[in-house]
C-alpha cells in the first residue's frame, strides 16, 4: 500500500512539475495574449476550459511554427515523432488551463456571471 501511495505521489509531483513548466511557457507575451483571447472572448462556460486550453495550445504551436517565416526563414514542421515535443505540448496545455481559468474567473467577476442562474428551458 505504501508503494502505491509513493507512486501516486510521484505521479502528482510530475504533473505539478509539468504544469509549472507549462505556466512558465504561457507566462510570456505571446502566451498571455492567446490565453486572454480564449479566456475573455472564446470561452463561454467553465465546461469549455479543457477545449479552450487545447485550442490555445494548438494556436501557440502554429505561431511557433510560423514565426521563423516572419523573420525571413523557411517554414519547418516540428518533429512530431519526438517525445519531448509532446511533453512540451502537454505542459503548455496544463499551463494554458491554469491561465485561462484565471482570466475566465476575472471575466465572470467583472460581468456579474458568477453565481448567476440560468432560466430553465421548457
Amino acid at each position: 500500500m505504501e508503494d502505491l501511495l509513493a507512486q501516486l505521489g510521484n505521479l502528482l509531483q510530475g504533473l505539478l512539475a509539468l504544469a509549472d513548466s507549462g505556466f512558465d511557457g504561457v507566462n510570456q507575451v505571446l502566451g498571455l495574449i492567446i490565453a486572454a483571447v480564449f479566456g475573455f472572448f472564446l470561452m463561454g462556460a467553465w465546461r469549455g476550459l479543457w477545449s479552450a486550453a487545447f485550442g490555445a495550445m494548438v494556436v501557440h504551436t502554429l505561431v511557433e511554427a510560423i514565426r521563423p517565416m516572419l523573420d525571413g526563414g523557411a517554414f519547418a514542421l516540428p518533429d512530431l515523432t519526438d517525445g519531448g515535443f509532446w511533453m512540451t505540448r502537454l505542459a503548455l496545455f496544463l499551463g494554458y488551463a491554469i491561465v485561462i481559468a484565471v482570466f475566465f474567473f476575472i471575466r465572470t467577476l467583472l460581468t456579474g456571471g458568477f453565481g448567476r442562474r440560468r432560466a430553465p428551458v421548457h
